[in-house]
């Protein structure tokens, strides 16, 4: 293959530069969750990120069926090792999207004013419970 055509197939959040906040900013303006680009193909990740900075990722092959939403106000997500509970409101297209494999992020908000139309997706806490 020639070195042209290479570069085409890595995928774009690759090409960007060490550390650029737009590598992992995502296709969307929700500012609770960014989605791959569908030309990417699936997400290999889904990062968290708390309202005071902390980060956790997950590999999407690490989550363990079933995935559930009790389409309200929780999304429950687990691997073997630990539960992740997303809790909001209007969760249904972030959990769509999350069984899909399209999720690159998930954040809780900075403040208790985040911006958001009434029915979109608003995510108001991420809790992370270790399984003993």
């Amino acid at each position: 293959m020639h070195q042209s055509e290479q570069s085409k197939s890595i995928p774009e959040f690759l090409r960007y530069k060490h550390g650029s906040s737009a590598a992992v900013k995502g296709l969307g303006n929700n500012p609770f969750y960014g989605l791959a680009h569908e030309r990417d193909g699936m997400s290999v990740a889904l990062k968290f990120t708390t309202a005071l900075g902390e980060q956790k990722a997950i590999h999407y092959h690490d989550l363990v069926s079933p995935m559930e939403y009790n389409g309200d106000t929780e999304i429950q997500l687990c691997t073997t090792r630990i539960q992740v509970i997303i809790v909001g409101k209007n969760l249904q297209q972030l959990f769509d999207n999350i069984i899909q494999h399209r999720v690159i992020w998930i954040k809780e908000p900075d403040s208790s004013f985040t911006d958001v139309e009434k029915d979109e997706v608003q995510v108001s806490s991420i809790r992370f419970e270790d399984f003993q």
